[in-house]
């Protein structure tokens, strides 16, 4: 799981929309340009089963103003799935 994330928020720091896609289920968004994602730090693994790791990412604000520019912490929470272990719940906190 851990090289799936890391994988993924590489992507979304650089605009791999295609990677983030395809390492996200249909249950949350996949992150690509809006807001950017400027860079990022792991914080930990955390959630009852450990499938969740807390960041400390700096963006850009959204277009449609529903996140403001700065740094924030940010989960990112992963599912075992047939295809391998794929982003399932993502936000603040």
């Amino acid at each position: 799981m851990s090289t799936v994330a890391h994988t993924y928020v590489e992507a979304a720091k650089h605009q791999d929309c295609g990677t983030t896609r395809a390492l996200t289920t249909t249950n949350t968004w996949a992150w690509c340009d809006d807001p950017r994602l400027i860079s990022y730090k792991t914080v930990g693994r955390t959630g009852a089963d450990g499938e969740c790791i807390d960041y400390q990412i700096t963006i850009t604000a959204s277009s449609d103003g529903s996140m403001d520019a700065g740094t924030e912490p940010w989960s990112l929470c992963f599912r075992q799935t047939k295809a391998g272990w794929r982003l399932w719940d993502q936000g603040q906190g």
